[in-house]
């Protein structure tokens, strides 16, 4: 995690103002559905429109949704409309306030004064009350010490009137009692560590017996199981009654007695201690729900996880990394806000340089796979099942309130919105503060479509040969829509399209694309623009680009030993490249060699070789360049990816590319089949199934001769400096030869094939 909770042990201290809110904040999202899922088995997602809503001054803790009505809790001093900027249009709010779920607007005859900031709100069974959490001790002027009702009919404090002596961070109700977590030590002048229980009651308190021990830390959230008879508590204790195991960051308690109860997934999810927490809960009635963070030792999960209330058993964990701060089930999916930068060993987006967030994510309620091991060092769960990320991804610009530079804290939902309150300044570039709405496509406008448009979606358009134009351009992913089709279009877009293609991939996972036009007139001169399109019409365009069409083959640029586009079909071979003669198939069988899409691929099975070379090329000295990328990720093992260059015989200099099963990409120098300097891990380097990379070789000189080698990410900007060089003099290296491109996979990476496949090959002299 990031150091957002740095100031955390502030609030563990007791401290009256805590920096951040949770509890609900107790310090005070792979896959392809989306609003229109291609898959019918994935649910749909709200759309990432976001709509017009009530902002606020500072931070939002909570939200509770009651029929039309959300009532906001936090550290705010002023509610102001939609679209107005921060100082005008002002309401006085102090740190409540409700506006309608329907329109956003706020709602101007509630408005209870707290002296201190609300973390958490609950909801009596019947509506009437909504039972408050925080550090105020003074509501509408009148003494409440971190507990007390709001009559929701009238807006006013009620008689109820726990007294805690220190912060409150939780808060939980049912018909027969009302329970609350924080910093505490004692409820109404009587001891009570961290959870104490009232009976509800709009007219005096009574304090409960229920008095479990909570050892170190602090409680965060409460939540209550479906039949009222225990408690399930998160946050960042390290025993409770004595036990540590179930009692380390999460613990179940009997309601009548205060004893600790079986709670299997404490034995998976373990967050306690100064730099770890579990720091929210919630229940479906069936499962309940939590999300945490750690940062350094102390804990494991910066994720969240489903348990079945029945039997207290995992049913998944979201292994993410990056800080999950609240999270809320619906009916199909479970939305969350966090500040996560890396899920990718659960299914998820990968880690990116420079870092990036996404704030919000939307995840499956069902499970869709299994966690595989974190490869940057991370605790981590193997083979625990998990959910699967659906292709929601608002942005947000985080805000500077608490100084945490966090964007959303809370999330809540119904069947037709999901609200999201924190201290965020912009949703998808428009202003909107601290409150948000989204809504299910029905209701949503549905205007978000894909990002790239214009010279940010740049077209490029070649004629590699005679009455031919290749077409390429970056993959343009929707926030809100995994599938987006793509139409191509020559000379004008009042006319039918050319080529149509829809192709359905998660934001990260977004590729090249490119289409060949044979049909342009050779000789003539033609424009296109290609036209990327949602599900709901929203289209983003490129600019249009021109390209002369030639009549005759276009001679090889001075200097190229050998180039290939791979612009041709081939069913059984790789054929004749456009430079640098025939192709040879010097290991492996006709089967595993085929040209199309653009590619020449090589079919890769287990310990089996796949060769590929220009033998009528011979150069001592040259540079090359090739894109790669793999159909999949080996089950275990590797596959290997090897540019050759020097080739004769088995003699030859390589780059030698590996694709590990978690994701990762190593990197060696060959000399002859033997690996001289390297790693199996490029620190920063990962892809996904289709992802796109780029190899350098380059080879100079003789005794020694000067090897060296790079890769970076397609569509990136090349590195200035070399991933690894090496001088080598050894005699039968030191002579001209051929290129070679080779595939091979170890014995363990699974019964399907590995397609590699390869573009743009360009060698030419250094």
């Amino acid at each position: 995690m990031t150091r957002i909770l740095e100031n955390w042990r502030l609030l563990t201290a007791g401290a009256a103002v805590a920096v951040l809110g949770m509890s609900s904040l107790a310090m005070s999202g792979g896959a392809t559905a989306d609003t229109a899922p291609i898959d019918s088995e994935l649910p749909e997602t709200v759309s990432a429109d976001v709509l017009p809503t009530v902002q606020i001054d500072g931070v939002a803790w909570k939200q509770v949704i009651v029929g039309d009505i959300v009532y906001v809790g936090g550290n705010f001093t002023s509610a102001r409309p939609a679209g107005a900027a921060p100082g005008t249009n002002e309401t006085p709010r102090a740190n409540m306030l409700a506006y309608r779920l329907s329109t956003g607007e706020l709602i101007p005859g509630f408005a209870p004064a707290f002296n201190g900031q609300v973390k958490d709100m609950a909801l009596s069974p019947d509506k009437s009350l909504l039972y408050v959490a925080g550090g105020f001790t003074q509501v509408d002027g009148v003494n409440r010490y971190r507990g007390a009702a709001i009559n929701l009919a009238t807006g006013s404090v009620t008689s109820f009137r726990p007294i805690f002596n220190s912060t409150t961070n939780a808060v939980a109700a049912t018909a027969d009692a009302v329970y609350y977590g924080g910093v505490f030590t004692s409820a109404d002048n009587t001891p009570r560590t961290k959870v104490a229980a009232f009976k509800p009651s709009d007219t005096g308190t009574q304090l409960l017996p229920m008095s479990p021990t909570v050892s170190n830390g602090s409680v965060q959230d409460v939540v209550v199981s479906p039949d009222g008879a225990d408690i399930v508590i998160a946050g960042n204790f390290t025993r409770v009654n004595g036990s540590s195991n179930p009692g380390y960051g999460l613990a179940r308690i009997e309601v009548a007695t205060g004893a600790s109860l079986s709670l299997p997934v404490n034995s998976e999810v373990r967050n306690g201690g100064s730099s770890s927490a579990i720091l929210s809960l919630e229940s479906d009635g069936t499962s309940f729900y939590g999300s945490g963070y750690h940062y350094g030792s102390g804990g494991n999960v910066e994720g969240s996880f489903k348990a079945d209330w029945a039997t207290g058993r995992l049913t998944w964990l979201e292994d993410c990394h990056g800080d999950t701060y609240a999270i809320w089930p619906t009916a199909d999916v479970v939305y969350q806000a966090s500040h996560k930068h890396y899920c990718g060993n659960s299914g998820g987006f990968p880690e990116t340089s420079p870092r990036s967030f996404q704030h919000s994510t939307a995840v499956t309620q069902d499970v869709r796979g299994t966690n595989t091991r974190d490869i940057y060092g991370y605790p981590d769960h193997p083979g625990t099942p998990r959910p699967e990320f659906l292709e929601w991804y608002p942005t947000w610009t985080p805000g500077t309130f608490t100084g945490s530079n966090q964007a959303p804290w809370t999330v809540a939902a119904d069947d037709d919105y999901v609200v999201y309150g924190g201290e965020f300044l912009e949703v998808d570039g428009v202003a909107q503060q601290g409150l948000a709405r989204f809504a299910v496509k029905e209701i949503a406008p549905n205007d978000v479509g894909p990002a790239l448009s214009g010279a940010d979606f740049p077209l490029t358009a070649t004629s590699p040969a005679d009455g031919q134009i290749r077409l390429t351009w970056p993959g343009n992913s929707d926030k809100d829509n995994a599938t987006v089709t793509y139409k191509v279009y020559r000379g004008s877009t009042d006319v039918a399209p050319i080529h149509t293609n829809a192709v359905t991939a998660a934001f990260w996972k977004q590729t090249t694309q490119s289409f060949v036009d044979a049909e342009a007139p050779p000789g003539s001169t033609q424009r296109y623009r290609v036209v990327a399109e949602d599900a709901f019409g929203n289209q983003a365009p490129t600019e249009w680009v021109t390209v002369e069409v030639d009549g005759e083959p276009v001679p090889p640029a001075e200097g190229t030993v050998a180039e290939d586009t791979f612009e041709r079909a081939e069913a059984s071979g790789w054929g004749a490249a456009e430079t640098g003669g025939t192709w040879t198939r010097s290991a492996g069988t006709a089967g595993s060699f085929s040209v199309s899409e653009g590619r020449g691929w090589h079919s890769v099975t287990p310990g089996a070789t796949t060769e590929s070379r220009l033998e009528a090329v011979s150069a001592a000295d040259v540079d090359a360049t090739v894109s790669v990328g793999a159909s999949r990720l080996p089950d275990a093992g590797y596959v290997w990816s090897i540019l050759g260059a020097r080739v004769s015989g088995t003699d030859h200099y390589a780059s030698r590319l590996r694709f590990n099963p978690d994701g990762t990409v190593g990197l060696h120098l060959v000399r002859s089949g033997t690996p001289v300097v390297g790693a199996n891990v490029v620190p920063g380097l990962s892809v996904t199934p289709g992802d796109r990379l780029m190899v350098r070789l380059q080879v100079t000189g003789t005794a020694p001769a000067t090897v060296r080698t790079k890769v970076w990410s397609a569509g990136s900007a090349e590195p200035s400096g070399w991933t690894y060089e090496l001088s080598d003099s050894t005699a039968a290296n030191q002579v001209a030869g051929g290129v070679m491109l080779r595939g091979f996979g170890s014995s363990t990476i699974g019964t399907t094939p590995v397609r590699v496949g390869y573009d743009d090959l360009l060698v030419t002299e250094p």
